[in-house]
C-alpha cells in the first residue's frame, strides 16, 4: 500500500460530506417508511407531513429533531394495534434493512464505477444498517421509540419481541461487516493505506459510537445504556481491528 499524499485530505473531506448526506438520506428513508406505511393504511392524510423540527444546527446537520408524526396513540386507541406495530417496524426494517438488501444486490456492479460511486453506495448501506443497530439491539428494551411502540401494538412486552427482532437484525448487520465491507472498502481506497485507515476508522466510529451510542440519550433506560457502552467500548475497537485486517488483505 502506498503512503499518504496531499490528495488524501481531499478524499477525507469528500468522505465526510458523503457521510452527512447519506446519513440524512437513510434517516429520511426510515421516517418516510413510517409515514408512508401509515398513509397506505389510512392513518395519515399526507405521507410527506413529517415533523421536520426547527432550524437548529443539530437538526440541519443530523436531522435530530425530525420525527415521523404518525398518530400511534390514536391508531392503538381505535383498536388497531397490529397496524401500529407494522408501521413502527417499517422504519428500521423496510426503510433501512430492505434498502440495504437492495443496495447490496447491485453493490458488485457499483463498486466498479469509481471511488465516488462506491463511496456513496457504501456509506448509504452503512447508514441503513446502522439505523437497524441503533434500534435492535441498542434501543429495543425500553419504554418508548419504535420497538416499544411495536410491542405495545402487539400487546406483548419488549422482552418477548426482542429476540424475534434480534435474529434478523444481527443477520443484516453481520452480512454488512462480513460481505459488504470487504467488497466495497478496497474499491473506495484501492491500495491506499491512509484512505483505508480513514474509511475503517469512520466506519467503526459511525456504526458503534454514533448509532451504537444512541441508547445513552433520550432516557432509554439502563439496558440501552449498557448496550451502548458495550458497542462503544468493546465492539468499536474489535470491529476496527477486524476491518483493518480484512480490508488491507482484500
Amino acid at each position: 500500500m502506498r503512503p499518504a499524499t496531499k490528495n488524501d485530505l481531499g478524499f477525507t473531506l469528500m468522505t465526510i460530506v458523503i457521510i452527512l448526506v447519506k446519513h440524512a438520506v437513510a434517516y429520511l428513508l426510515h421516517e418516510y417508511a413510517h409515514s408512508f406505511a401509515a398513509w397506505a393504511a389510512g392513518y395519515m392524510p399526507n405521507p410527506l407531513a413529517l415533523d421536520y423540527g426547527g432550524l437548529t444546527p443539530g437538526n440541519l446537520v443530523l436531522l435530530s429533531d425530525v420525527g415521523d408524526n404518525v398518530p400511534y396513540d390514536a391508531i392503538r386507541a381505535g383498536g388497531h394495534g397490529l397496524a401500529a406495530a407494522g408501521i413502527a417496524l417499517a422504519g428500521p426494517y423496510v426503510g433501512n434493512a430492505l434498502v440495504y438488501v437492495l443496495l447490496y444486490a447491485f453493490a458488485g456492479r457499483l463498486r466498479s464505477q469509481g471511488v465516488v460511486v462506491a463511496s456513496v453506495t457504501f456509506w448509504l448501506m452503512l447508514m441503513c444498517v446502522g439505523n437497524v443497530w441503533s434500534y435492535v439491539p441498542i434501543r429495543a428494551i425500553t419504554t418508548h421509540a419504535d420497538i416499544a411502540i411495536a410491542a405495545g401494538g402487539l400487546h406483548i412486552g419488549v422482552l418477548t419481541l426482542f429476540p424475534l427482532l434480534l435474529v434478523p437484525s444481527l443477520i443484516v448487520i453481520g452480512h454488512f461487516f462480513s460481505e459488504a465491507c470487504p467488497l466495497l472498502i478496497p474499491a473506495i481506497a484501492p491500495g491506499a493505506t491512509a484512505r483505508t485507515a480513514v474509511v475503517v476508522t469512520l466506519t467503526s466510529l459511525w456504526f458503534f459510537a454514533f448509532f451504537g451510542g444512541a441508547g445513552m440519550s433520550g432516557s432509554y433506560g439502563p439496558v440501552s445504556q449498557i448496550f451502548s457502552l458495550v458497542s462503544e467500548l468493546l465492539l468499536l475497537p474489535l470491529a476496527a481491528l477486524s476491518l483493518w485486517d480484512r480490508c488491507c488483505r482484500a
